[in-house]
């Protein structure tokens, strides 16, 4: 699985995902300071989930990319490094995300809700 990092969350997560053997990119290092849509095609282009903190991601996936691209919104309350790797890797490790296919995928502390 390809994953594509957005800014607002910490490179240390972008570095755990790594030691997990992922294949990850980080926005700071390939498309700093971008607007989403540029963040989305990348990602389209790359076939690569996001992976991001920010709720807009939602409604472009709705109202213009809906099953162009995989995206996961995590909604962690203090979203501490610590948390939201935690949160990452329990997810994860629970689901194939090649089955669900190019969804919105909304993952907290508790539960995940898949929106296509």
């Amino acid at each position: 699985m390809k994953f594509l990092v957005d800014e607002n969350i910490s490179h240390r997560t972008l570095k755990f995902l790594k030691e997990l053997s992922y294949d990850v990119k980080g926005v700071p290092e390939h498309l700093k300071g971008s607007d989403d849509e540029n963040i989305i095609s990348l990602a389209i282009e790359e076939d690569r989930f996001v992976i991001t903190l920010d709720l807009d991601f939602g409604r472009i996936y709705y109202f213009s990319r809906r099953e162009e691209v995989g995206i996961i919104v995590l909604r962690v309350r203090l979203p501490t490094v610590e948390r939201v790797n935690q949160v990452l890797e329990k997810f994860l490790r629970t689901v194939n995300l090649e089955e669900l296919g190019k969804c919105l995928i909304i993952l907290d502390e508790k539960k995940f809700r898949v929106r296509r």
